[in-house]
């Protein structure tokens, strides 16, 4: 899986770069289909400082994207509420896999 990170200068540290990338390789286990991740780290200087470092990953699942963004006061806690959300979006998605298809049965008149 390719992961690929926009941060601001000096705003992240490195370990939370390597926690965030570790569990989107977990992830990648539990969806197979999985084959990349563009991770977002931003300040927004428009909203309170409480609430204005923002985490957005978007992940690459076969033909869909699974996106999922928290913005709190801290780029650690946003990276762990949008995995978190990011982990729940697919196991769901697998959950939906797994179902058995309807059979599309057509009929056609002679």
């Amino acid at each position: 899986m390719k992961i690929e990170f926009q941060t601001p200068f000096k705003g992240v540290p490195e370990n939370l770069v390597k926690e965030i990338s570790a569990e989107l390789m977990k992830l990648s286990h539990l969806n197979r289909d999985i084959s990349s991740a563009d991770v977002l780290l931003k300040v927004d200087d428009k909203i309170i400082a409480a609430e204005n470092k923002i985490c957005e990953i978007k992940l690459a699942v076969f033909a869909d994207t699974i996106t999922a963004k928290s913005r709190t006061e801290n780029f650690k806690a946003s990276a762990k509420e949008t995995l978190k959300e990011l982990k729940r979006m697919v196991m769901q998605q697998v959950k939906k896999q797994k179902e058995p298809q309807e059979d599309i049965v057509s009929t056609v008149k002679v």
